[in-house]
């Protein structure tokens, strides 16, 4: 769908929520189930703050970290 150069993202978890969340936005809440992550301490965050948002999403950590 597209391409987005997250690097001044990636250093809060509060922004990157933010990039996540519009990006859910976008495509549709209804059409998303899963996000999947590495488990970074800012993509932990990210990923608890989007399942608090959209209880029907799970965030899932990168199983090889």
């Amino acid at each position: 769908m597209k391409s987005v150069d997250g690097s001044n993202f990636v250093k809060t978890g509060e922004k990157l929520f933010e990039l996540l969340d519009a990006i859910v936005e976008e495509v549709g809440e209804e059409n998303v189930v899963q996000v999947a992550t590495d488990n970074g301490s800012t993509n932990v965050l990210a990923g608890k703050l989007l399942e608090e948002k959209m209880k029907h999403i799970y965030w899932t950590p990168c199983a090889t970290h």
